[in-house]
């Protein structure tokens, strides 16, 4: 396993292991193989897990199962990153909840009764941000977080989300905090309202997105921002197994279907993926999509997925070595 000094947070294993495939939103994985994942992953050099407080059904379930792995000395053994801001969005109910007309006046009648102020839970406050960093604890049966991260990548209420880490880490809840977005300007933003504090960023960067290069990891690399990249398969597209022809039955990605809104996106991705397959051919095409990721000059921490033990021993010998100069140069011309 290879590792890279990320900011100023430390030593990372080149691989993390993204927990979002263990609570049942997109494949199903047993509570057994779940924790045999995480466990063996830890056991084999990866250290740091990445999870939210909404992934999973329902939402938090992944942190839960992450939790469950974590004891008999595991939690000591490992960075933990999770991310708060958009707990309730998939169910469109609790902290996220938009109350019908008839809900509003019996909140607000109840809070008159009862000398209470009215709140909107459609905001995100300082306190909101604070309870949800602690049942983000409870869930993962841990007494801190190493990094805590705004999950809304274009967070309005960037004010709120650093009044609220800040409360946490003074309680000692969290180490570092930071942001999840693939926005130069808002990232900018969040560091200037942390003073500086902001630890840490989560984008989406790949084979096929590699925007980030030129603005978010130029700026990291300035301010010792750690970098932390999602999304190296480009869901699934860098895995080879599809093209032109393929229909898609998963609900995110029916926008790739013939007449979805993101068709001719996915057209184009699909001859840069043709493209990369002439050079390299498609049987390393996945090998390939992730050490580009993490041979870059930076050496961001990419985080992976997996739903089986086999893929994560392939993963973990991917992050063997890096690709040459020479290869990620042909690659970026055949981009």
């Amino acid at each position: 396993m290879l590792y890279n000094e990320n900011g100023k947070l430390g030593r990372f294993s080149a691989i993390g292991l993204g927990c979002w495939n263990f609570g049942g939103q997109w494949n199903k994985v047993t509570e057994e193989d779940a924790i045999q994942i995480i466990r063996y992953a830890i056991d084999n050099g990866i250290n740091y897990v990445d999870v939210a407080e909404s992934y999973g059904i329902p939402d938090g379930e992944c942190e839960i199962l992450l939790g469950k792995a974590l004891q008999d000395g595991y939690r000591d053994k490992v960075f933990i990153i999770s991310k708060v801001g958009w707990y309730g969005r998939r169910t469109e109910d609790h902290f996220y909840a938009n109350p019908s007309i008839y809900d509003k006046i019996l909140r607000k009648i109840f809070n008159r009764l009862n000398h209470y102020k009215s709140v909107d839970l459609e905001k995100r406050t300082p306190e909101l941000i604070r309870l949800c960093g602690h049942a983000c604890c409870g869930r993962l049966q841990t007494s801190y977080i190493d990094l805590l991260l705004c999950h809304d990548g274009k967070a309005k209420d960037i004010k709120e989300f650093v009044s609220g880490f800040e409360i946490l880490k003074k309680e000692g809840f969290i180490k570092n905090y930071g942001i999840s977005t693939d926005r130069l300007d808002i990232l900018k933003e969040f560091y200037e309202r942390s003073n500086g504090v902001c630890a840490a960023v989560e984008c989406d960067y790949s084979l096929l997105n590699t925007k980030a290069e030129d603005g978010i990891f130029k700026f990291c690399q300035e301010k010792k921002i750690a970098i932390f990249t999602r999304g190296t398969l480009a869901r699934g597209l860098l895995s080879g197994k599809y093209n032109s022809s393929t229909i898609f039955k998963e609900p995110s990605r029916l926008v790739w279907n013939e007449g979805g809104k993101n068709r001719s996106t996915y057209l184009r991705y699909i001859k840069k993926i043709d493209k990369i397959k002439e050079l390299i051919g498609n049987e390393k095409l996945t090998e390939v999509s992730y050490r580009y990721a993490f041979s870059q000059p930076e050496h961001p921490s990419v985080i992976v997925g997996c739903t089986s033990l086999d893929q994560l021993k392939q993963n973990i010998d991917i992050a063997s070595h890096y690709l040459s100069p020479e290869l990620i140069e042909q690659l970026r011309n055949n981009l």
